[in-house]
């Protein structure tokens, strides 16, 4: 499908170039003219498909592979975070349509498997339908090119990590 939309915009491309090269006043409206009814069109499909992730507009930003980057741990005594070792390159979270996984990369970058449990976004919540993921309280939000994850377990009190990721940007 993305070949085929690519196709018909590198065609339309083609033939802008060529009305815009001396062809008739006419070719060169309907090429304009079906140019902007592409993107329009492509806009309004991709904002559709965006508008069905879970939490909307807003949520879709969340669709793809995630690499950790940083983690951090709450100290209640010294009240602030403290930073937790973490291997780079080696754990991800995967949000896919309405399903999310987390598992880590081989040696070779490639994702080792992992189930795949649904989630769902209620504003800046993050809601993980999976055991571990159910005793926290799960704030989102994306910054930039990183996505924040702030997760506040009930038991222990004060019990708070903050999880720093990157979108996966290598093949």
């Amino acid at each position: 499908m993305k070949f085929l939309k690519w196709l018909i915009l590198f065609i339309l491309f083609m033939a802008f170039v060529y009305s815009l090269s001396g062809g008739p006043t006419y070719t060169k409206t309907v090429v304009v003219l079906a140019l902007v009814a592409w993107v329009t069109f492509s806009t309004i499909i991709s904002r559709h498909k965006k508008s069905k992730s879970p939490g909307g507009l807003r949520g879709s930003v969340l669709q793809g592979i995630w690499v950790l980057e940083k983690h951090f741990r709450f100290d209640p005594v010294l009240r602030k975070y403290e930073v937790v070792s973490v291997e780079p390159k080696k754990n991800y979270f995967e949000f896919k349509g309405s399903n999310f996984r987390s598992g880590d990369f081989d040696e070779d970058r490639r994702q080792l498997p992992a189930e795949f449990s649904p989630f769902s976004v209620i504003g800046d919540n993050l809601v993980i339908e999976t055991e571990f993921f159910k005793r926290a309280n799960w704030k989102w939000s994306v910054k930039g090119t990183q996505l924040e994850l702030i997760g506040e377990m009930a038991e222990p009190k004060d019990s708070k990590s903050q999880f720093i990721f990157y979108k996966k940007n290598w093949y």
